[in-house]
């Protein structure tokens, strides 16, 4: 059970953060394109074992995504030169 729901949560991540301009440059960081979508979805399907409900899942992606938000306004320049090697 929780391998399909890794599963599902791993491709639907996979949808979500693909573009077309990282499918084109896919040989120089291959593992970064499934890095960030592997992450979320064990988050995901670790809090769907756990029995988070699912408002509370809602709340910590936005939690998430605002701490997100603000590292990048941080370090944005770092985080850029990171992902372009």
């Amino acid at each position: 059970m929780i391998i399909g729901t890794f599963l599902f949560y791993f491709f639907l991540f996979i949808f979500v953060f693909s573009s077309p301009k990282k499918l084109r440059n896919r040989e120089k960081g291959s593992w970064k394109f499934l890095v960030f979508p592997a992450i979320f979805a064990l988050v995901l399907a670790m809090l769907t074992v756990i029995k988070v409900f699912f408002i509370y899942k809602i709340l910590l992606l936005l939690f998430v995504a605002i701490t997100t938000l603000f590292t990048y306004w941080q370090y944005g320049a770092q985080i850029k030169s990171w992902l372009e090697k």
